[in-house]
């Protein structure tokens, strides 16, 4: 693995620990912003004080063991990188239909079958991989950084005012973005790693020099006991059949967002990244069931990696596996500190909406990236499109679906849950049809070398081919032909066969006539200008070059040239 050049500190690096202990910091603030939901939940059940402060605090402890598990150096549990989790808009609705139908006990048991749902999907991940290819994933991060983003807008809208943030709100949000931006764009030395962190903490200070972080708010903090154990007392489980469907899909969501989740902190943390490393993904999906199946078993809400903790590492630089034992150890000791969960809960909603924005652009970014490494076709392209149109009917026209059986409101009330069934569904119903091996012929009299890389092109694009992997088999198709007709004097047409099976592309070229001689040796000079076997030595090292695996054979008068490409 090669660090980027713009990683400061790589995945099994060790950074100063001031580095590391205020990166912890930075990640748990980040994370601290996602309870929001925990919030939400509250709400909706009415609970009281004292439970909902129980929910916050297990709801660390589940988070220390997430960010643990995925951090682990060795095993069977956890992807190995610095990969927090945080609590998910994507188990919302099922959640609050859970609660509505049997409280907290029925959100508390269904939460836990979500996580075995999970484990058992990362169980079969890899098999699956075919009918959840790049793009997709790379769809479900953007739309993950979409919806961040909106989450952020909404936070910052006063609801009291009609539909529009007031103007304190805007100021405060204003100036902590700014610190954000500014310290990423324009500082080069340690203030980058730590933008977000420090535009949060100008953002407390202006947020109470202009009167949305009062006193009493301070002093209901300093109230709060220095330490306090945790409780379960309260958390009893229920299971209801007619909710199996609705967080079974939530599950999918979120081991579809971790998919992707994954393959950003490998495209960010390596600069020779090419392809998703699947075993990384199957363990840390693995962690990720575990983790929320912990969450319900603690008596709090589903959680999942966090995309937004992704978009920090992306923009600090700093990917160190070491800060996640850092930041679990934080969130266990905040698990018994009541002031630590009470100034988060503090948090002024405008330093809350910069923070969640800052992080959306990196994320939406990230799929935006993934999303292109493929060449898509119209097919492809159609996964991708109406997969973003489900998505923003949803967050649009909230009352869309209004009219859908009960049972099916969760997967069509949730933009993010419709929008990877969407995508899901048509790539699957694309894939009908497809030619996994193609063949066309050249014609030695009279080449067209064009339209071998036409063809090369064409095909690619329906399968979904990586435009990297293409411009290889493209030159070297090419240059074998051309090689074929110029050194080799076929008796009659050149069949070209190409075959495709998600992992690799293979070229068999066949013809009649002679061999063509393979060598892995690049011509000099003047070998190339002054003797007949200079060119015909440099076409062969250019074949040899851009292709992984080449054979030359012949038999009866029929030679065949073979290429294999790794996708």
């Amino acid at each position: 693995m090669r660090k980027p050049a713009n990683l400061v500190y790589g995945v099994e690096e060790a950074p100063p620990l001031l580095v590391v202990l205020i990166t912890a910091v930075q990640h748990v603030g980040v994370i601290a912003i996602f309870m929001v939901y925990l919030l939400m939940i509250g709400r909706e059940a009415s609970v009281s004080a004292d439970v909902l402060a129980s929910i916050l605090r297990m709801g660390m402890l589940a988070l220390a063991v997430a960010v643990l598990l995925q951090a682990l150096p060795r095993g069977p549990v956890g992807s190995r990188f610095l990969a927090p989790a945080s609590f998910t808009g994507v188990y919302l609705a099922p959640s609050l239909l859970a609660v509505k139908m049997g409280g907290l006990p029925l959100l508390w048991g269904m939460t836990i079958f979500a996580g075995l749902i999970e484990i058992a999907l990362s169980r079969v991940w890899t098999r699956l991989r075919t009918f959840i290819p790049s793009e997709t994933a790379g769809l479900v991060v953007f739309l993950i950084g979409v919806n961040v983003g909106l989450a952020a807008l909404r936070t910052l809208i006063d609801e009291d005012a009609s539909g529009t943030p007031s103007g304190r709100s805007a100021l405060v949000a204003a100036i902590s973005l700014a610190v954000m931006i500014s310290l990423n764009i324009w500082n080069k030395g340690q203030l980058r790693l730590f933008c977000i962190l420090i535009g949060m903490v100008v953002g407390y200070f202006v947020a109470a020099a202009v009167g949305l972080l009062t006193l009493d708010d301070v002093l209901s903090v300093v109230r709060h006991p220095l330490v306090a154990m945790p409780t379960i007392a309260h958390v009893s489980f229920a299971f209801e059949p007619s909710l199996i469907i609705p967080f079974a899909v939530s599950a999918l969501a979120a081991a579809m967002g971790s998919t992707a989740v994954i393959a950003t902190y490998q495209r960010t943390t390596d600069a020779d990244w090419v392809r998703p490393e699947m075993t990384s993904m199957r363990r840390g999906i693995f962690a990720d069931g575990i983790a929320a199946s912990v969450a319900g078993f603690l008596g709090t809400y589903g959680l999942t990696m966090s995309t937004a903790n992704v978009g920090l590492v992306a923009a600090t630089g700093v990917a160190s596996r070491r800060i996640a034992f850092v930041i679990a150890a934080i969130l266990a000791v905040a698990a018994f500190q009541p002031g630590i969960v009470a100034v988060l809960a503090i948090m002024p909603p405008p330093v809350m909406a910069s923070a969640l924005l800052f992080t959306a652009v990196f994320i939406m970014i990230s799929g935006m990236q993934i999303i292109s490494t493929r060449v898509l076709d119209s097919r492809r392209t159609l996964v991708v499109g109406m997969g973003m149109m489900a998505f923003f009917v949803v967050s649009v026209f909230p009352s869309t679906f209004a009219g859908v059986p009960q049972w099916a409101q969760p997967p069509v009330s949730s933009p993010l849950v419709l929008a990877t069934l969407v995508a899901l569904a048509l790539n699957f119903v694309f894939r009908l049809g497809i030619r996994r091996k193609v063949a066309m012929s050249v014609d030695p009299t009279a080449p067209d070398y064009q339209e071998v890389a036409n063809f090369v092109e064409r095909n690619a694009a329906i399968w979904g081919a990586r435009r990297d992997v293409v411009s290889r088999v493209e030159f070297a198709v090419q240059q074998a032909a051309e090689a074929i007709v110029e050194y080799c004097r076929p008796a009659g047409p050149i069949a070209v066969e190409i075959g495709y099976d998600e992992f690799d592309i293979d070229v068999t070229m066949t013809y009649a006539g002679k061999p063509l001689e393979l060598t892995g040796q690049l011509p000099t000079h003047d070998e190339i200008l002054e003797t007949e076997e200079g060119p015909r030595r440099l076409a062969a090292f250019l074949i040899v070059q851009r292709s992984d695996k080449v054979k030359a054979s012949a038999r009866d008068g029929v030679a065949t040239l073979a290429l294999h490409f790794r996708h």
